[in-house]
């Protein structure tokens, strides 16, 4: 099962700009301008390096997955048991250059509160409301500015910037309090498994300030090159917004013999054309096979009670975009997508509020049995507010 959350506000800081405010651009930036490198920004070629960092925050969504675990609709948050929820930070890229072969991405929990603000990166004269490196909140221009607590316990070192003295945010490490992906000749796509961060969250353990994500600092500030990644951000007004998916394994079965026919079709036995993003549809499947043998029946082979094979999943897809929305993870076994049956045949759940509304999505059944894998992607549903 998996459960989506939007992310309520994003920014960029860059330590280059320390006091620019790049709230409601659509675009987050990672990047790294190394010294001695052209930047194409300014045209000149840089005599320091300088980084950029992003900072995520989920807000009252992480409360109302809370919530939805103290009312029993999801379950606890752990990683060790494929039963318990795990859940992945999700950005997906929409643009990359000079990137390493090899790197590693980071994401902490952000250790003091922040303001969004409402800058772009082109506003002549630069935005100086709100978060950037510098500061926290308040407005550089009026000089009434909270700076980042650079000299804070919560920080990995007593200066943040790599080569500014302050600024860069402040997050908490330690056990627990970190996350990371490695990337090696991949998609810049960033699905970082960050459930220990939000456990902490929705225990109340740390204030929910939202994720810091960055490169190692040893890489910051290096010489190597770092490139830059851009991912959409919240105000791309895309389907690509950065969200955190809630996964589980919910399946559960009845039978464990699934159809013999070498060539089988499933069909969808309740599907409907518009779902509301109120609803939480179940999905009943059907099997039938493609080329049943001749015999006498008193009814249609489109009312079989066959079984998909138990290792069967689904994806849910953007028609459109093709963006996988819900992921068939390659490990069938652990993943959170198998498809359930019970007296009545095979079925899954999805919760509408998961998608966003207005579009159509596409289901892609994946079918697996010890010696074929079948697929099948014809079938369409549209989420409407």
């Amino acid at each position: 099962m998996n459960r989506i959350y939007y992310a309520e506000r994003d920014t960029t800081i860059y330590e280059q700009y320390p006091e620019r405010n790049t709230g409601i651009d659509q675009i987050l930036e990672l990047e790294k301008i190394t010294s001695g490198s052209l930047n194409s920004s300014t045209g000149f070629i840089d005599s320091n390096t300088y980084n950029s960092r992003i900072l995520i925050d989920f807000g009252s969504e992480v409360s109302a997955l809370a919530q939805s675990i103290t009312d029993g609709d999801v379950p606890t948050i752990n990683n060790t048991n494929i039963t318990s929820a795990s859940i992945f930070l999700n950005l997906h890229a929409s643009d990359a250059s000079d990137l390493l072969q090899s790197y590693t991405i980071k994401a902490y929990p952000i250790s003091e509160s922040w303001d969004n603000g409402a800058g772009y990166t082109d506003d002549t004269p630069k935005s100086k409301v709100g978060s950037s490196w510098y500061n926290r909140s308040g407005d550089a221009v009026a000089q009434n500015v909270v700076t980042w607590n650079t000299n804070s316990a919560h920080s990995k070192n007593t200066s943040r910037g790599a080569t500014n003295s302050t600024g860069g945010g402040t997050w908490i490490t330690g056990s627990g309090y970190e996350a990371s992906q490695s990337f090696q000749n991949q998609s810049p796509d960033i699905r970082i498994n960050v459930t220990d961060i939000v456990k902490q969250w929705v225990d109340n353990d740390i204030d929910n300030n939202g994720f810091i994500i960055k490169r190692p600092y040893s890489d910051e500030i290096s010489g190597n090159l770092g490139g830059s990644i851009k991912f959409f951000g919240r105000e791309s007004h895309t389907i690509f917004v950065p969200r955190l998916e809630v996964c589980w394994d919910d399946q559960s079965t009845t039978l464990t013999t699934g159809i013999t026919s070498d060539t089988y079709v499933p069909y969808f036995k309740n599907i409907k054309s518009e779902y509301r993003t109120s609803e939480i549809a179940r999905f009943r499947v059907g099997v039938r096979p493609e080329f049943p043998i001749k015999s006498y029946a008193t009814s249609s082979w489109y009312v079989t009670e066959d079984l998909l094979p138990v290792s069967s999943s689904y994806e849910i897809i953007d028609s459109v975009t093709n963006d996988v929305i819900i992921k068939d993870e390659t490990n069938f076994i652990n993943s959170t997508t198998k498809i359930s049956n019970d007296s009545d045949g095979n079925f899954f759940s999805l919760r509408m509020d998961s998608f966003m509304p207005e579009r159509y999505y596409k289901i892609k059944l994946t079918c697996r049995r010890a010696y074929d894998t079948q697929t099948y992607d014809d079938f369409y549903f549209k989420v409407v507010n």
